[in-house]
């Protein structure tokens, strides 16, 4: 990797961050907030504590729905939380929003090492849509399978190729969360857009070609792992309160009453839930959709097939949607368990198993300091 977010938002030195021992990974969602604090012990991730708080009361919305709080109620809210999970460590590592950063790749020719920086400093401004100043950059060059080699011009030679990654995060974002965290007393030792804290919590040797779908309450993420490296990410603004008002707005019921039918029914097929089922199946085979055409650009581009996909978020605990996404693809549909990285006693396993997807960020974030 060439500069981490650790180094460019001037953060402590990194070596400090092995000499401590707990970690708290932070997940700010649209519709709830989510830490889980690991200790790191003999270099296995133990977990101290987790938990989840919904923003609905701080914005004055019913519970499931997205949520809008202005930056005192957000660190009002993150405060509660800490409190009520009992939070002790003061270092987090934060989540970024996928909607609230710019993720793409790059193909450059190898430059030396030295050279590597102000090539891609200097391409990056025709990928990114606003102006270089206003953003802080990260990049790395992803591994390759196999050489590359492609035409730079008409007849002439053919030259090695390096794929490089490029993330960007407006530096008011990052300003916004610094602000709120100083105001708790936390130290912010790294931020990371939040697909590749949910791969790094749910992939495990998964070296084949793996779709990732993180369906939160006001939109869906996607990405392509492959050998275990995140290498294309989508979004887009569709996610599973979405449901919850077609059943709300098709059923004339209110939004709470509507948020429990679907969790208690889902998308399953049975003569007593097919009324439920068909209304918000079509919205799930939206999503659905728009993987398959991340898959299609996937292939296009060369990769692999898709051989698993793994949901998290709220959309994985929805009951059917594995059914649904295997009759789509053919392949092994898994709900992801974050929690299985991690080691907690034995009488918390059906609790974390049922809650898994929605921590999964959450964890991957506290992991990344392991």
């Amino acid at each position: 990797m060439a500069f981490s977010f650790l180094q460019r938002f001037g953060l402590k030195d990194a070596s400090k961050l092995f000499r401590e021992k707990s970690f708290l990974g932070v997940d700010i969602g649209s519709s709830s907030l989510k830490v889980v604090q690991l200790r790191k012990e003999r270099e296995r991730a133990i977990l101290e504590t987790y938990g989840e708080l919904s923003l609905a009361r701080y914005a004055g919305n019913e519970v499931g729905r997205p949520s809008r709080v202005k930056d005192t109620k957000l660190a009002e809210a993150l405060g509660d939380l800490m409190k009520e999970a009992q939070v002790k460590t003061k270092d987090a590592v934060v989540g970024i929003p996928l909607h609230e950063s710019f993720l793409t790749t790059m193909d450059l020719p190898q430059f030396p090492e030295s050279e590597l920086k102000e090539a891609v400093s200097y391409e990056a401004r025709k990928y990114i849509p606003v102006p270089i100043s206003e953003v802080v950059l990260d990049w790395w060059v992803l591994p390759s399978p196999s050489d590359e080699f492609k035409e730079t011009s008409l007849g002439s030679p053919k030259k090695k190729f390096q794929t490089v990654i490029l993330a960007a995060v407006p530096r008011e974002a990052i300003a916004k969360y610094k602000s709120i965290f100083e105001k708790l007393g936390m130290n912010i030792h790294a931020f990371e857009i939040e697909i590749f804290a949910m791969a790094r919590a749910v992939l495990r040797q998964d070296f084949s070609a793996v779709l990732l779908m993180d369906i939160g309450a006001s939109s869906t993420k996607m990405a392509i792992a492959d050998g275990g490296v995140i290498r294309l990410a989508h979004s887009i603004d569709r996610g599973s309160a979405e449901l919850t008002l077609a059943l709300s707005q098709s059923l004339s019921l209110d939004f709470d009453r509507a948020e429990l039918l679907k969790r208690e029914t889902g998308i399953l097929h049975r003569p007593e839930t097919e009324g439920v089922a068909s209304i918000i199946e079509p919205l799930v085979e939206f999503m659905a959709g728009e993987a398959e055409r991340l898959i299609l650009n996937w292939t296009r581009k060369g990769g692999k097939s898709i051989s698993k996909i793994i949901v998290s978020g709220g959309g994985g605990l929805l009951r059917g949607v594995e059914d649904l996404l295997i009759k789509k693809y053919g392949v092994e549909v898994v709900i992801a368990n974050p929690f299985a990285k991690v080691v907690y006693p034995a009488i918390l396993e059906a609790a974390l198993k049922e809650v898994g997807p929605v921590f999964s960020n959450a964890v991957g974030l506290a992991l990344k300091e392991f």
